[in-house]
């Protein structure tokens, strides 16, 4: 009878309607923390850096407008029909949250994705890069303040070797992204190329590429002798649409330049002890020496950010230019991902590096949020059972 008495009150316990409910709230709450707050946790500890004179250029007089709030992410790498469907919805649901979390704490007045949007892009039918398409921007929504930018990438197209030009066009289309492209925002100048375009074989796309890039090159040394009110305009090729403020442009692409390897690379979001020591290969882990030099010469850049590699790096080029390349946003890629927050006015910029939650984090949360709850739940069986054992002695 004792032992019925004692089934009883487990099977009690077992379907209280409080205890479930209290179950289903802890459970709720242990869900709710790791997939929803847990990046405004993480996130808010980041903020806009603040203007000061470690990058002022002091040849550029300070322009009237306020400054640009920029963020710039890199290798979001949307998986395709291949993927592992659990692998895509874990990564995808963590992408936009952290992404939406950033857009509603740090309200960016302009987002730069620095390629690789897709993994699987340059293998895409055309259905299949619609889906792309509208997965990305469903993810990456943003309100109408906020101005998306998209550089093209290896995966996005294939590299040199696979592109055609219908694969270009479609990605174009998309996102408004050619082979070479300079932007104008609020007395800012940013110059976003086609890595792959930069070969230097001689191609249609790479001729193409670099008559834009000389283009560019023109209309910049005709906005800086026109800005320092060298009206004779001596050089021939300008024309009055030509002439804006001159500010050096910021150089964004998505390979980086020229480098042998990441081993003087440092940041916990940098490659492993591993992977720095192994040998870029040019054209294909970062452009070439000519082409960097190239882009160097024609541009005189005051900022170059880049990507590709997934990890982080920050380096000084040969003529003094500053290199960010940022890691990958996705926890597939990094198991650190990180983006860039960056103020800039038309002589100045500061750069913050926002870490997003680590995965094995989250993880543990569960685990130790399980644990805690199992706990919870076994403490009154246990009472019970004590109880019966006691008077059975």
């Amino acid at each position: 009878m004792q032992l019925l008495y004692t089934w009883r009150r487990l099977i009690m316990i077992t379907l209280n309607w409080p205890r479930v409910l209290k179950l289903f709230f802890l459970l709720s709450l242990l869900l709710c923390y790791n997939e929803f707050l847990v990046y405004y946790f993480v996130l808010i500890q980041c903020s806009w850096p603040s203007i000061n004179m470690e990058h002022l250029d002091a040849d550029v007089s300070q322009g009237s407008g306020k400054p640009l709030k920029a963020l710039f992410m890199a290798d979001t790498h949307l998986l395709g029909p291949q993927g592992h469907w659990f692998d895509k919805l874990r990564r995808e649901w963590q992408m936009t949250r952290a992404f939406q979390t950033a857009m509603t704490i740090h309200s960016p007045e302009a987002v730069f994705v620095l390629g690789d949007l897709f993994d699987d892009g340059q293998w895409s039918s055309d259905e299949e890069f619609k889906r792309y398409i509208n997965r990305f921007y469903s993810m990456f929504h943003h309100s109408s303040t906020t101005a998306l930018h998209a550089v093209i990438g290896n995966h996005d197209v294939g590299f040199h070797y696979m592109i055609t030009q219908h694969k270009l066009d479609r990605f174009q289309k998309a996102f408004q992204s050619p082979l070479v492209k300079m932007l104008r925002i609020r007395e800012n100048i940013f110059v976003m190329i086609n890595s792959m375009a930069f070969e230097g074989d001689r191609c249609i796309m790479c001729d193409t590429a670099k008559r834009e890039l000389e283009k560019i090159s023109i209309s910049l040394q005709c906005a800086q002798e026109y800005t320092t009110d060298l009206k004779d305009m001596q050089n021939k090729k300008c024309s009055a649409k030509e002439y804006f403020k001159y500010t050096k442009p910021i150089l964004l692409q998505h390979f980086p330049m020229f480098r042998q390897s990441d081993e003087n690379c440092s940041g916990p979001d940098s490659a492993p002890p591993e992977e720095k020591l192994k040998s870029f290969r040019p054209k294909l882990d970062a452009l070439s020496k000519e082409a960097s030099d190239m882009l160097l010469r024609e541009l005189h850049p005051r900022l170059v950010i880049s990507a590709h590699t997934h990890n982080f790096c920050y380096r000084t080029l040969q003529d003094g230019t500053p290199e960010w390349t940022v890691p990958s946003f996705s926890w597939r890629n990094n198991i650190k991902p990180s983006f860039l927050l960056v103020t800039i006015t038309n002589n100045n910029y500061a750069v913050s590096k926002c870490y997003m939650p680590r995965e094995w984090t989250v993880i543990w949360t569960y685990i130790l949020g399980v644990v805690c709850i199992l706990i919870w739940l076994v403490l009154p069986y246990r009472r019970v059972w004590t109880s019966y054992t006691r008077k059975q002695h």
